[in-house]
């Protein structure tokens, strides 16, 4: 994944927009966060289309910074097609839990001066905000001086507490719309679904798992699933333990991250179990299921769990594939003295860019846990990696004293 990664940032560095057009998709679908940097350039490319699927991807990159990108994008712009791209970027974000971005969403929305149709798109702000500040947001728009966006509010307004879905062909039909290119659609239709009841949740996981190869459906799929909450703890943990479909699986991880719910987040261990002896096929043979073992690793560390840590020192330890990024970041969250051996090794085989973030770990690890760099299993270090050792921390003083 992280060669994935690499050639499709430096595809955007190129001038041939075919081929962009397909690199910036694919960054947003891996997340790799060496994709948010060169996505932010392609805010300022020449060719509104660039910029309007850059926009969109960017909203996959979760962050502040992706936040105020878009945002200078928004004051800049004056092709409408992607200022509207930009507003459900936006969104995405804000559902995605980067609550600055609901600021400028507000001000598009609330500026009478402004284009209909950005107005129009911001309204797909009101189903997300609580009863009380929707019910505000209504009645001043409906006594908006323009017209359609008059109009366009009163139907929201009526609309507003739409009927949970029962049905089996009720909840069918919004399944699929999930899928749809309409914004407002796909949109309307998550919102329905999270309203349901354990039929709508096992719908939206089974056509998940059925247009697996689909990585924008998973994505809408996904945020619909995190809308259920904890209500349906069970079905996500029963979905764990069934699905075995990567990208499917990959969305269940993080939905169990996002709810946060401890004893569901321990319930990893046994999904990093179940797919681990993937990663055993040769090295000439792409392990689809690493990633999906990454994340979990990453939700488990986050909760500060060292449950499965053979595991991940296997993956540190793996010479035969890149090690990737959420298991490093889980490393930084719980890694102790034994595991600081592990990533000097993989230090060795990894890339400048993944070195970096090695050497940041590595210096994590020293502070948190307060070992000494004469103690004595770094003492006991081969001279290899004691020079990598000594290099790490010598850039770490090089670093301070410029401040």
């Amino acid at each position: 994944m992280s060669i994935i990664g690499s050639h499709s940032v430096e595809a955007l560095e190129g001038d041939n927009n075919r081929v962009r057009t397909h690199a910036m998709p694919l960054l947003a679908v891996i997340q790799d966060p060496r994709g948010r940097g060169p996505l932010v350039a392609m805010l300022l490319d020449q060719d509104p289309r660039m910029r309007e699927i850059a926009v969109r991807c960017l909203a996959r990159f979760p962050s502040l910074d992706a936040v105020a990108a878009i945002e200078r994008l928004i004051k800049r712009e004056r092709v409408r097609d992607v200022r509207v791209a930009a507003v459900h970027a936006l969104l995405e974000l804000y559902e995605a839990g980067q609550d600055a971005a609901i600021r400028r969403i507000l001000e598009l929305l609330l500026d009478p001066k402004e284009d209909p149709r950005i107005r129009s798109a911001s309204m797909a702000l009101l189903p997300l905000l609580r009863p009380a500040a929707r019910r505000g947001l209504f009645l001043r728009l409906r006594q908006d001086a323009v017209e359609e966006i008059a109009k366009k509010a009163a139907e929201i307004a009526e609309e507003d507490e739409p009927a949970a879905p029962r049905d089996k062909s009720t909840i069918d039909s919004l399944v699929r719309e999930l899928a749809s290119r309409e914004y407002t659609v796909w949109n309307e239709a998550l919102h329905r679904l999270a309203s349901g009841g354990p039929s709508a949740f096992e719908a939206v996981v089974a056509e998940m798992r059925r247009r697996s190869g689909d990585p924008e459906y998973c994505t809408r799929a996904g945020m619909a699933l995190r809308a259920f909450g904890s209500r349906r703890v069970r079905g996500l943990a029963e979905a764990l333990d069934t699905v075995d479909e990567p990208l499917p699986l990959q969305v269940l991880v993080e939905v169990a991250g996002t709810i946060g719910e401890k004893p569901l987040i321990y319930r990893l261990k046994s999904v990093i179990e179940r797919v681990a002896p993937r990663s055993d096929a040769g090295s000439g043979r792409f392990d689809t299921m690493q990633r999906v073992r990454a994340k979990a690793h990453h939700e488990l560390a986050r909760i500060g769990s060292r449950v499965a840590i053979a595991d991940l020192q296997t993956i540190l330890a793996d010479t035969e594939r890149r090690l990737p990024l959420e298991a490093l970041a889980a490393v930084e969250l719980i890694g102790k003295r034994d595991e600081i051996v592990l990533l000097l090794r993989a230090y060795l085989r990894e890339d400048s860019f993944m070195r970096g973030r090695i050497a940041a770990v590595v210096r994590t690890i020293l502070k948190r846990e307060r070992i000494r760099r004469n103690s004595v299993v770094l003492r006991a270090l081969p001279p290899e990696l004691r020079r990598i050792f000594d290099g790490i921390l010598a850039r770490s003083a090089r670093r301070k004293r410029t401040r």
